[in-house]
């Protein structure tokens, strides 16, 4: 078993660390930022509320370092063809939503239900999408998308795309990521006749 000292008291144990952090992750994932509290953790996972307070002075540090986690910065995409990277930054956004976030905090944060939460999800976001539109304008620079091509547009219309399927139809349906790539590509591909 793994522990780390905080400098004071007994030593703390990695194992009761990730039991908190995981158990604040499920109920976010499930039922939205409004049911993780401290409280609430503390009940679910078996920790005492003031071993919580120990590592988390509060419930907005619990959140951030949740989130922290959910939402880690972009790794950079493999070199791809254009079509092959698209379906990669799709894979990222749903993988985003629906495995990190979750239904829970996702419709927190379209519903705006916790707005210091929504604004903190979108702070990540924002940043880790805008390393993937940076992926995107090198590209239009290459040539391999078209120059009139707005890398946060196309964000927009992948993101959509995934929350399109969750609302029409509870889950995305198979395939719908190959159909959604196969819409966008005319748009957004530069046509090699006109080269």
């Amino acid at each position: 078993m793994t522990q780390s000292t905080s400098g004071r008291g007994r030593p703390r144990l990695e194992s009761t660390d990730q039991r908190i952090l995981q158990t604040a992750r499920e109920l976010l994932r499930a039922k939205g930022p409004e049911a993780v509290s401290i409280d609430s953790v503390a009940a679910r996972s078996g920790v005492a509320r003031t071993t919580i307070y120990r590592r988390y002075r509060s419930r907005h540090e619990l959140m951030e370092a949740v989130l922290k986690q959910l939402i880690d910065p972009a790794p950079v995409a493999p070199d791809l063809p254009v079509n092959e990277k698209l379906r990669w930054v799709l894979d990222r956004i749903s993988d985003i939503l629906a495995n990190r976030l979750g239904p829970g905090a996702t419709a927190a944060v379209i519903s705006n239900s916790d707005p210091e939460f929504t604004a903190a999800v979108r702070a990540r976001l924002a940043e880790r999408l805008s390393l993937l539109a940076e992926l995107m304008t090198v590209d239009i620079k290459a040539g391999r998308l078209q120059a009139r091509t707005d890398p946060d547009t196309v964000l927009g219309v992948l993101v959509g795309t995934y929350l399109a399927e969750v609302l029409r139809f509870g889950s995305p349906r198979d395939g719908w990521m190959d159909r959604a790539i196969e819409l966008l590509i005319p748009a957004v591909i530069p046509d090699p006749q006109t080269h």
